[in-house]
């Protein structure tokens, strides 16, 4: 059900006097946390957009942190079909996010960043699931990566993905994974069979209702079941400031919440996981100049210039390797600071023992 504040908020992105309806009190809007549901939200910046159509989606947005639980979230939200376009042709368009270099022939070290994240998130995962044939779902897949590492260290395991951009449903389906390219909440609760393990990498940043997609998977789980998420650590300190790193990107789009530690804790014990791991990963973050920040990073700029067959051609020779992710990147197995993502591995909790939405949790940095 779309509450009305919700929808007056995602027509505002097309008719943006529709703000004017909604209760604002000086720097705080009177609207539901997607997390705890309490009407004040701070307004802390402008939402960062890198594309065209980002901008159209996200132009009139802010960021926002909730008074009650800390959770920080774009206000206004785009409509649902917006961002289902979005994610089936833009996002991966003209060769962001691996689209460039996906190639069924190579896989998995088609693409040593993903085939790093995927092995060293199978080997968090492995203590925690103690069976021989797991049944494995990964909401948002994303070219396979995750579900290869997990099927060399489970090979009796059933593996389903569910995937929306159409250049990763024909690389899954190439390399025999069963695919649903359905939106994720409409699966899941169509979806009969229970899990093992559900995987949710970098996909709870983006959905509209993170309670709601998070209440789905853990009814998808078996008694018992584990739940691995990974999404971008943003801390509520580096929100004012310019944090940098190669492969964390500079923009907001088209991410809908940012988590930090504490929020994602929150979350997911909220709707009746506990956690057994919930901690920083990967390279450390850089605070940078403003105008630094504004600058592109360097391989993005001399993607721009260069012609794509130049560049594809050019990444591929030896000369170049020292710039290229190398096929073990320690700093995918490191844990603590001020890293550029968040991991968590959380077992289902049985329904009893559910928190009640309104706890709250304030961001402790």
């Amino acid at each position: 059900m779309v509450r009305v504040a919700d929808a007056k908020f995602q027509v505002a992105f097309y008719n943006p006097s529709v703000l004017n309806d909604i209760a604002w009190e000086g720097n705080k809007v009177r609207l539901p946390c997607l997390h705890c549901e309490h009407e004040e939200l701070r307004q802390i910046r402008r939402y960062r957009t890198n594309t065209q159509y980002g901008k159209r989606v996200f132009g009139s947005a802010w960021v926002h942190e909730c008074d009650h639980c800390g959770l920080v979230q774009t206000i206004p939200r785009p409509p649902h079909q917006a961002l289902a376009n979005y994610y089936a042709v833009d996002y991966r368009y003209g060769g962001k996010y691996g689209s460039d270099v996906a190639d069924g022939r190579q896989f998995p070290k088609d693409n040593l960043f993903y085939f790093n994240r995927g092995q060293s998130i199978a080997e968090l995962v492995l203590p925690h699931l103690q069976k021989d044939n797991p049944r494995i779902l990964d909401v948002g897949a994303g070219y396979g990566h995750i579900l290869y590492a997990l099927s060399q260290r489970y090979p009796r395991s059933e593996r389903v993905a569910i995937e929306f951009a159409n250049v990763c449903v024909q690389h899954l389906e190439a390399v025999g994974i069963r695919v649903f390219n359905r939106p994720a909440e409409e699966v899941l609760g169509q979806m009969e069979q229970q899990f093992d393990l559900v995987v949710l990498s970098h996909v709870l940043e983006h959905v509209l209702d993170p309670c709601t997609m998070l209440r789905l998977i853990h009814a998808s789980l078996v008694p018992g079941g584990m739940l691995y998420v990974e999404v971008p650590n943003i801390p509520r300190e580096s929100l004012l400031r310019y944090p940098d790193q190669t492969w964390a990107p500079r923009w907001d789009e088209p991410h809908i919440t940012f988590f930090s530690v504490p929020t994602l804790r929150d979350l997911l014990e909220s709707v009746g996981f506990e956690l057994c791991v919930c901690d920083t990963a990967g390279p450390t973050y850089k605070y940078i100049s403003p105008l630094r920040y504004r600058l592109p990073p360097l391989r993005s700029f001399l993607q721009g210039l260069l012609p794509s067959p130049l560049f594809l051609f050019l990444r591929r020779q030896g000369f170049t390797k020292p710039l290229r992710v190398q096929e073990r990147e320690e700093s995918f197995w490191q844990y603590g600071g001020f890293r550029i993502w968040i991991r968590s591995v959380a077992k289902k909790r049985e329904r009893h023992q559910v928190r009640p939405r309104d706890s709250g949790t304030q961001d402790a940095g």
